[in-house]
């Protein structure tokens, strides 16, 4: 299993970047997935934590119409995380992001999954050159 970061998705990271810096930024990731393979097309910036509630998250799952493949979050906080360790989320992806010294974006992929309790597993991330 892996993900692929489009090009106008790793655009608007590195815009977000550019735009606030110090800013804690969540959101939503956008695209399909195919086979074992998540295909990131874009980013939908979100509240901090995601969304606001159960409720709203699933109104946001039915207007995007089953393209919505999971989370992204600058340097996000056990909070957030525990707050998608569970049944709903299963299955999506998450992208940890940071900034390194020099500015550049790392980015860090999971998959949200369940064996006794949620975790997060890790998978390999393909970005645009």
């Amino acid at each position: 299993m892996d993900a692929y970061l489009s090009q106008e998705a790793q655009l608007s990271l590195t815009t977000l970047t550019l735009l606030s810096p110090a800013a804690h930024s969540d959101g939503l990731l956008i695209g399909h997935k195919r086979g074992h393979r998540f295909f990131v097309e874009k980013i939908l910036s979100s509240m901090p934590g995601f969304f606001p509630s159960l409720k709203k998250y699933h109104e946001l799952e039915n207007l995007y119409q089953g393209k919505l493949l999971g989370f992204y979050s600058f340097r996000p906080d056990e909070k957030k995380i525990s707050k998608i360790l569970a049944p709903y989320a299963c299955g999506k992806l998450l992208l940890k992001i940071q900034l390194n010294p020099q500015k550049k974006i790392s980015v860090k992929s999971f998959v949200v999954d369940y064996k006794n309790n949620f975790f997060l597993l890790p998978v390999k991330l393909i970005r645009p050159k």
